[in-house]
């Protein structure tokens, strides 16, 4: 109930205000989209020449999956201020929302004339690009994203794609590892790993840990021996997390070295070690280990590796 004061009394002195630009955004944060078209609607017929009202209702129409409402007030905005290259873009994005995929990428061009630095602009001209199959110039795009803001997930993980489709395999498996290494959780890195593992790369794998999957790094060791390399320890700090969140989770750590079985089992032991010295609250017997002097054999797809060293997790809820 507090909470709820709280927000009209804040709605309150922003109407009071009268500044869209200040009113306009917490409708959107708050997602009072009607309101937010109640109120800036009322502003803008006080105020017909309102640039900012026209725009936050455009933007609550399109919020509401409703881009032929919202479109009108948008363009209104984009005649007020026709310098305001967020008010173009947000035209493109009705456009997109309508499917008129030609003025979609005329808004988008448009804005980035106006403003060669935006961001959105130049990411969706490439999302737009790859609808079309024209990888090389969605590439571009990704690239001078990735210039402005280096750890954009969507371009980053896109540019991958992209060069996939150009066929340019080597800087395709260093884009998704790229990707990967920022951003190793969610269906995205899942179809990033898989991609990954297509072309015979296992630096990171896909696991069903209990009911979940997860993206982990693949483990390696310092040659020779079973001291895990430092990097690959996180993979078994996020197994140890789970087993502590989950009770009744257990991991069966298996290992393959080919031709040497004793090696792998001396690896299956320390990495073991390293998980009940960091969380001696689990219980070793929820850590079974298994080994073998072979290689392990992996299905991506259609197709199969053979891999001369390597750790799979395989896991149970007790």
């Amino acid at each position: 109930m507090k909470k709820c004061i709280a927000m009209l009394l804040i709605a309150s002195v922003l109407a009071a205000a009268g500044c869209a630009k200040v009113m306009g955004p917490y409708y959107l944060e708050q997602e009072q989209y009607e309101e937010g078209i109640k109120v800036m609607g009322g502003q803008l017929k006080e105020n017909p020449e309102d640039a900012a009202s026209a725009y936050y209702v455009g933007r609550y129409y399109l919020a509401l999956n409703k881009p032929k409402d919202g479109l009108p007030y948008l363009n209104e905005a984009v005649r007020l201020a026709p310098d305001n290259a967020d008010y173009v873009f947000w035209t493109g994005v009705a456009y997109w929302a309508m499917m008129d995929f030609d003025r979609e990428r005329a808004a988008y061009e448009k804005a980035i004339s106006l403003d060669p630095k935006h961001i959105s602009a130049h990411l969706y001209l490439g999302h737009g690009y790859i609808d079309r199959g024209q990888w090389a110039k969605a590439l571009k795009q990704y690239d001078v994203v990735l210039e402005l803001d280096p750890y954009n997930p969507e371009a980053l993980y896109n540019r991958a794609r992209a060069l996939g489709k150009l066929d340019k395999k080597s800087d395709e498996i260093a884009a998704w590892k790229q990707f990967l290494e920022f951003y190793p959780d969610g269906s995205m890195a899942m179809t990033a790993t898989e991609q990954l593992n297509l072309h015979g790369d296992f630096t990171y794998r896909n696991y069903i840990i209990g009911k979940r999957n997860v993206t982990l790094r693949g483990m390696t060791f310092k040659s020779g021996t079973s001291a895990p390399d430092a990097d690959d320890r996180a993979s078994l700090e996020v197994l140890s997390a789970m087993m502590q969140a989950n009770k009744s989770l257990a991991v069966n750590m298996i290992v393959y070295v080919k031709g040497n079985a004793s090696l792998a089992k001396a690896r299956a032991i320390a990495m073991r070690d390293y998980m009940l010295n960091g969380h001696p609250d689990v219980d070793r017997n929820r850590l079974p280990l298994s080994w073998f002097g072979t290689a392990e054999r992996v299905q991506v797809g259609d197709k199969t590796f053979a891999l001369d060293q390597s750790v799979n997790f395989i896991t149970e809820v007790r």
